[in-house]
């Protein structure tokens, strides 16, 4: 099992570009998103100025600002395109934007300057008043916002921890609105250690009711049975509170699907976007090779010391949920990496000062990176461990090894990946029946 890396074959070198480091992302950002997606002068005027700010805040101002066209684009039923000056200056427009959008900072300091720009323009009133927008958006209980930072730490996507802290978030809604016991308390103040088994399978009832009277889906159910079960093992991981989940079970729908993953070539591309563009090429490149050659969740790449590594044996030593312990191995460009980066200045952890900046940055920077490669599949930093577990499975790893390599408490996580795999080679043989000459 040491060296089962060896069976993902290593990946052959593709041409060297420049070195442009992280400035070089804002410059990628402008001439193949700004420039490509923002004819309007007066937009580029403002996204011009956030040129030196971080790649992924400057990023997002992009976004925002793209996201505004197409608003505006439907306010006035008309295409992106076709929007001008006087669309963006338009004293009506700038006070119900400001009203039902700036609901961030990014967003605010955009309409501020639309709206400087509209007193210049002697169309808008300069006393006019403006009321920055209430986030009417109902508040998460502490423990489902502690979740939320728990699954950040795995690395996974925004879109699936939004869906599956907005699960948990409909059960304590519910609750709230159908339990007499629960009715004197809100969804954010609801005591989660006093809810019982007889309120889950009351809850469970109610969904299961949806999908068979109202046309729910079935995976929709799955989904949420799922999330909420993940939420229970978080706090009995992280409180030792035991789940009152008695026949709280989900039902058969197709919930996993197939999920295409980077090509060999792609996945070069992408590391070598990462020496192109990154602030420090070899310490960020380790931070992506730990997820991809090992398998390593991002909260697990951040806590790692110089301490854990022992670069005479080759090996490194992985403390994982659980305050369990593993030690797999240093082979093939990971190690070299390793050993060029034991020569540059000592951080406290190895690749940086703080875990939360390390998983921030970590996560923020690989999604420019996968843009800027061009890489088409959605996700977050986890599509790494992803990669791993099912490249084992596709080579006939043993199920038992895949589990300690891949540090999964259950073979079941490990048996979706196998029956990818079995399926998959299986179409091919009888493919391969047909013997084309």
């Amino acid at each position: 099992m040491l060296y089962a890396k060896q069976l993902i074959p290593e990946i052959q070198p593709i041409e060297d570009k420049i070195y442009l480091g992280a400035k070089g992302i804002n410059q990628w950002i402008w001439e193949n998103k700004v420039q490509a997606e923002i004819s309007q002068n007066l937009l580029r005027e403002y996204l011009s100025r956030g040129m030196h700010n971080t790649p992924h805040n400057f990023f997002r101002k992009f976004q925002l600002t793209r996201n505004l066209l197409f608003h505006i684009a439907k306010l006035y039923e008309i295409e992106p395109f076709q929007i001008q000056d006087r669309h963006l200056l338009d004293p009506k427009f700038l006070h119900q934007g400001f009203e039902g959008l700036a609901k961030d900072g990014f967003t605010s300091t955009l309409f501020h300057f639309l709206m400087r720009k509209s007193i210049q323009n002697g169309m808008l009133d300069k006393d006019f008043p403006f009321v920055k927008a209430s986030d009417k958006q109902s508040r998460m209980h502490p423990r489902v916002l502690s979740f939320q930072i728990h699954m950040e730490e795995k690395g996974l996507s925004r879109k699936y921890i939004r869906n599956t802290a907005t699960h948990v978030h409909q059960l304590l809604v519910w609750l709230c609105a159908n339990v007499q016991m629960f009715r004197t308390t809100s969804p954010d103040t609801i005591s989660i250690f006093q809810i019982k088994n007889e309120h889950l399978l009351m809850y469970r009832t109610y969904k299961l009711r949806l999908v068979r009277d109202d046309g729910n889906s079935r995976i929709s159910f799955a989904h949420s049975i799922y999330a909420i079960r993940l939420f229970y093992r978080f706090l009995h991981e992280k409180f030792g509170y035991e789940a009152p989940l008695q026949r709280f079970y989900s039902i058969k729908a197709p919930r996993y699907s197939p999920r295409e993953l980077p090509t060999d070539q792609q996945i070069e591309a992408f590391f070598h976007v990462v020496a192109q563009y990154a602030r420090n090429p070899v310490r960020e490149e380790i931070g992506y090779r730990l997820m991809f050659h090992l398998g390593l969740r991002l909260s697990e790449v951040a806590h790692i010391k110089w301490s854990d590594i022992n670069l005479g044996t080759r090996t490194i030593v992985i403390h994982s949920k659980g305050k369990k312990s593993h030690v797999l191995p240093l082979v093939g460009k990971l190690y070299s990496l390793l050993q060029e980066l034991h020569t540059q200045p000592k951080t406290t952890y190895l690749l940086g000062q703080k875990t939360s900046t390390i998983k921030h940055e970590v996560y923020e920077y690989f999604i420019l990176y996968a843009m800027i490669t061009g890489w088409p599949f959605p996700g977050g930093v986890h599509i790494f461990r992803h990669m791993f577990i099912t490249r084992l499975a596709y080579k006939g790893v043993l199920p038992q090894a895949i589990k300690e390599l891949a540090r999964v408490s259950m073979l079941d996580t490990v048996g979706l990946y196998m029956h990818m795999a079995h399926r998959d080679q299986h179409m091919i043989s009888q493919i391969d029946l047909l013997k084309y000459e």
